[in-house]
């Protein structure tokens, strides 16, 4: 996949704003993914994921799915992502804790403890733009309430994550309207995270779904999971004879049955 070049004078202005190019990046979920990993297909090939904060791409990975690609709006979630597969090469299990903290909304992430120990494993042009971006706090969204945060991977699940994920994620820079047209792979899974809660319209919401249906597999599932104290999820009609909807807990998931 081709390099993606980040533009500095942009990010300067918008790492602020919320859901743009250059947002920040939540250090760690707030969703109970090993909730919503348990809907993942058994023998799960392919999957496809928000990047977020990088930890449902790699809860995918530790639920079972052999490839995983990833997309999301923010480069910073790219880059935090790359962060955390990097890390497993090179950190053991408190250091990347100590890193995540020393992360959370810190203004100069290249005196960081333990950056220098993961550096060589990101691109030359992350390692550029977080230089050049010295001076403002990439991640940050969301609350951090420590090393004790039970999103976390847990010490067994980090150590099976550094078995694992030996390269970083590939990765789709655009938003959830536009992902399937970047798409040129059939999944068995695709989790939306919670971005439905923050679409409003209906009728766009059913175009996203039906877009995406194109690109699961038969078995296949694409599944959203809301924030508990977030707004519910609208209700989406399926009009499809060969899409079965399930509602599981704050999840919702969308199977392709032929």
């Amino acid at each position: 996949m081709k390099e993606l070049i980040p533009n500095i004078h942009e990010a300067k202005k918008t790492t602020d704003h919320y859901f743009s190019a250059y947002s920040r990046a939540y250090i760690v979920t707030n969703e109970d993914l090993r909730l919503s990993m348990k809907y993942m297909p058994e023998n799960c090939n392919m999957a496809l994921t928000v990047a977020a904060s990088g930890d449902h791409p790699l809860f995918c990975s530790l639920y079972g799915a052999k490839h995983v690609d990833t997309f999301d709006i923010s480069y910073n979630a790219k880059c935090l992502m790359d962060i955390k597969t990097a890390a497993m090469k090179r950190l053991n299990y408190l250091e990347y804790l100590d890193l995540l903290e020393a992360l959370y909304n810190n203004e100069d992430i290249i005196h960081v403890h333990n950056i220098d120990k993961i550096s060589n494993e990101l691109s030359i042009i992350e390692r550029c733009y977080m230089r050049s971006m010295r001076g403002f706090a990439l991640f940050g969204r969301g609350g951090w309430d420590g090393k004790g945060n039970s999103c976390l991977p847990k010490r067994q699940e980090y150590q099976k994550l550094r078995e694992l994920v030996k390269q970083p994620y590939e990765f789709y820079w655009t938003d959830l309207a536009n992902v399937s047209a970047c798409l040129v792979e059939k999944y068995d899974f695709i989790h939306l995270s919670n971005i439905f809660d923050y679409i409003d319209d209906g009728k766009i919401q059913f175009t996203i779904l039906q877009r995406l249906l194109e690109h699961v597999n038969v078995g296949g599932r694409i599944l959203i999971q809301r924030l508990r104290y977030g707004r519910p999820t609208r209700r989406l009609p399926v009009n499809h004879s060969f899409v079965k909807k399930i509602r599981k807990d704050d999840i919702t998931i969308f199977e392709r049955i032929r």
